[in-house]
């Protein structure tokens, strides 16, 4: 059977409500409005980020319950019935940390731990915590633009991503323009730090190290063109169709493509059987998308 790695999930509140949800027990899923479970039973079809204000509250209101009911025990409950081996968990400062998902991980070996850095400390300080991660196991490093409120301009990106890239390990990068937080929030964010833009004209200055673009499987056509011989690109298939996914493969690149849900805003259920519902008759992209593009990218062996 294909071994699934999932390269994009986060446990606990991402938010900063800094609700601490990770390790509580016995929460129960909620009643409430929720766009995603449309967007979900569309077969990511149906536009998950709309421009009519009142929706898109709705959509915010969603991903505040989502993420409140996300506990480590509910996760892998998910997990399991979803028959998802391995979970990236992927933390963003100032709300979820390494040191959280660190422990996550050796509660449950299926887990594989991210690291995010700490943009509130100098460039030297910085380089330091990250390189700590590191020898304590960090598979790759997770830069949030948006709700981390920093442009990939920023000369303290490009340090992080240096320690992780001399390292031969990915940094990977929330892209897509979208706000998180209603009208009644005040929290530091800038939507707009997660244009495209930013990382089609920063990934050429790093073409040595290898560089995830979350969610660009959905603008397939616009980042094959922007990345145009680029061979360290890749992007993940968090709320594609299976028709997205196939062009992904044909435009992007078949070594490109790594499975992801960006659980909790999208389930393993309906986001497996997508892959399935694209490649199940290739056998070979199967494996690549579910496990083994991941797999290289992290140096990741079942036997370490």
């Amino acid at each position: 059977m294909t071994k699934i790695i999932d390269i994009h999930t986060h446990v606990g509140d991402i938010f900063h409500e800094n609700r601490n949800i990770t390790f509580k027990t016995n929460i129960k899923k909620g009643d409430y409005e929720d766009p995603f479970v449309e967007v979900e039973r569309s077969g990511y079809t149906k536009p998950l980020i709309v421009s009519d204000q009142k929706e898109h509250q709705r959509l915010i209101d969603a991903g505040q319950y989502r993420v409140w009911e996300c506990t480590l025990e509910n996760f892998l409950i998910d997990m399991t019935e979803s028959k998802v081996d391995y979970a990236c968990l992927l933390p963003v400062l100032p709300n979820t940390s390494f040191e959280e998902y660190l422990a996550a991980s050796k509660l449950d070996n299926r887990l594989l731990p991210f690291t995010c850095p700490d943009f509130s400390l100098k460039i030297p300080e910085l380089e330091k915590k990250l390189e700590l991660d590191l020898s304590r196991g960090a598979r790759a490093l997770k830069i949030h633009p948006i709700l981390q409120n920093i442009s990939l301009e920023d000369p303290k990106v490009e340090a992080a991503v240096e320690v992780f890239g001399k390292a031969d390990l990915p940094t990977i990068f929330h892209v897509g323009e979208n706000s998180y937080y209603g009208p009644d929030k005040n929290y530091p964010s800038n939507p707009e730090f997660g244009n495209p833009r930013y990382f089609y004209e920063f990934a050429p200055r790093f073409k040595n190290y290898p560089l995830i673009a979350a969610h660009c499987c959905l603008i397939a056509e616009d980042f094959a063109n922007n990345t145009k011989g680029l061979d360290n690109v890749y992007t993940d298939t968090t709320m594609c169709s299976a028709e997205l996914m196939k062009k992904g493969v044909e435009l992007i690149g078949e070594d490109k493509i790594l499975f992801g849900t960006d659980y909790p805003f999208g389930t393993f259920k309906y986001s497996v059987e997508e892959v399935r519902r694209a490649f199940n008759d290739d056998e070979r992209m199967l494996n690549k998308v579910f496990f083994e593009n991941a797999a290289k990218l992290l140096k990741f062996s079942e036997n370490k």
